[in-house]
């Protein structure tokens, strides 16, 4: 079983600006929503921001964690969505 803070931290391993929200809605420790919001990401696609996650979760995807479904966003998008959930 996976906890969030193990896949925050080796997300931090190669973004450290990052903002990151892991939550485990089925509470198994296999299945994970996250949210990663990085400067790092600015002039990149979502394929090339989304690979440098997964890149930096590799070594734990061979151990337990199943399945992720994450959203990657610059800062500025991330302000765009906050600000359109609170309209």
């Amino acid at each position: 079983m996976m906890e969030p803070s193990q896949i925050k931290n080796a997300i931090l391993t190669v973004l450290d600006d990052a903002y990151i929200e892991i939550l485990n809605p089925m509470g198994d420790g296999l299945h994970f929503d996250a949210v990663v919001v990085s400067s790092e990401f600015e002039g990149k696609s979502l394929i090339e921001q989304q690979r440098i996650v997964m890149e930096s979760l590799t070594k734990l995807f061979g151990s337990s964690l199943h399945a992720m479904s994450l959203k990657t966003y610059t800062p500025d998008a991330w302000k765009k969505v906050k600000n359109a959930t609170t309209d």
